[in-house]
C-alpha cells in the first residue's frame, strides 16, 4: 500500500511513536487569503514579491529554541534532532480526491536545520542546493539531560551581489559559534509550513538524512521577522527556559502584562 509519507507521519504521531510540532502557515493572514481564493489575484503589481515570505528578501529572520536531549546515543548509530524546518505547503492533487502531495513539477522549496548527534554539529540545507549536501557548523557538543538555548539567524542576500548567498549565524547557550554558514538563497511563500521535530516529507524521503529520531524536549520557542544579535542570545540564555516575562527593549521585562 502506497501511503504518502505525510500521512504515515500523522499516523505515527497518533500512535504516540512520533512527536512533532507543525505550524500550518508561517503567516496566518496569508493562509486566510489563500483559503478565500484571493491569492490567485495578483492585481498585476509586485506579484512575485507577494508570493514570497518577506523576511527572506528583506529583514531576515531569527529562530530561537530551548531544547534538551533525553539520553546520549551510545551505539554510534546515525541519529538527528530536527530543530527547525520550513517548507512549501503541499499541493492538492488534480484528480479531485482532496489529497495533498509535496513536490511536483514546480519543485519543493525548503530550509531545514538539524543536529547531527554522532557528528555533534548543527547542519543546514536549503532546496536551492543542487548537490543536496548540507552545510555544517563546527563541532558543538550538547550534553544530554541539560537545557540548551539555540538561536539561528538568517541574513537575506544583499541585492547587487553576483552570488545569491544567505548568511546563517548560530548561537549556542548565549555564545556565537566560531564560524557562520553560507547557503543558496531560497524562496518560500507566506503560506509555508513549519515543522519542529521532523523534516519535511520531501527531505525525509530524499535519503539525505538517515537514522533514528531520538526523543527530546522542546522548550520556549520563537520565530521573529528580524535578525537578533549576540546580546539577545545572551539575554535569553541568562534568563533561562522558565523565564515568565517578555523580552522588550534592552532588558527582560518581568512585570509585563503581556507576559502574564
Amino acid at each position: 500500500q502506497n501511503v504518502p509519507l505525510e500521512e504515515r507521519m500523522y499516523r505515527l504521531a497518533e500512535q504516540g511513536r512520533l512527536r512533532f510540532l507543525e505550524v500550518e502557515s508561517v503567516d496566518a493572514s496569508a493562509r486566510a487569503i489563500a483559503a478565500s481564493g484571493g491569492q490567485a489575484q495578483a492585481s498585476g503589481r509586485g506579484a512575485d514579491k507577494a508570493d514570497v515570505w518577506s523576511p527572506l528578501v528583506g529583514t531576515g529572520f531569527t529562530f530561537c529554541v530551548w531544547m534538551r536531549q533525553h539520553h546520549p546515543v551510545k551505539d554510534g548509530s546515525q541519529a538527528s534532532l530536527f530543530v527547525f524546518d520550513i517548507s512549501s505547503p503541499p499541493v492538492e492533487e488534480a484528480d479531485g480526491s482532496g489529497r495533498a502531495r509535496y513536490g511536483g513539477g514546480g519543485g519543493h522549496e525548503f530550509f531545514s536545520v538539524w543536529y547531527d548527534i554522532p557528528g555533534q554539529r548543527f547542519c543546514v540545507l536549503s532546496s536551492s542546493n543542487s548537490r543536496g549536501e548540507p552545510t555544517c557548523f563546527p563541532v558543538s557538543p550538547l550534553p544530554a539531560g541539560v537545557w540548551h538555548h539555540i538561536q539561528l539567524t538568517y541574513h537575506a542576500p544583499k541585492r547587487g551581489l553576483l552570488g545569491r548567498k544567505a548568511t546563517i549565524n548560530l548561537y549556542i547557550d548565549g555564545r556565537p559559534v566560531e564560524s557562520d554558514a553560507r547557503v543558496e538563497a531560497f524562496n518560500l511563500p507566506p503560506t509555508a509550513r513549519v515543522h519542529i521535530g521532523v523534516p519535511n516529507p520531501v527531505l525525509a524521503s530524499s535519503g539525505i538524512v538517515r537514522g533514528s529520531m531520538p526523543t527530546w524536549d522542546l522548550g520556549p520557542t520563537q520565530l521573529v521577522s528580524s535578525v537578533l544579535s549576540l546580546r539577545d542570545a545572551t539575554a535569553m540564555y541568562t534568563a533561562g527556559p522558565e523565564f515568565p516575562g517578555l523580552f522588550w527593549g534592552d532588558r527582560p521585562q518581568r512585570l509585563s502584562l503581556a507576559a502574564a
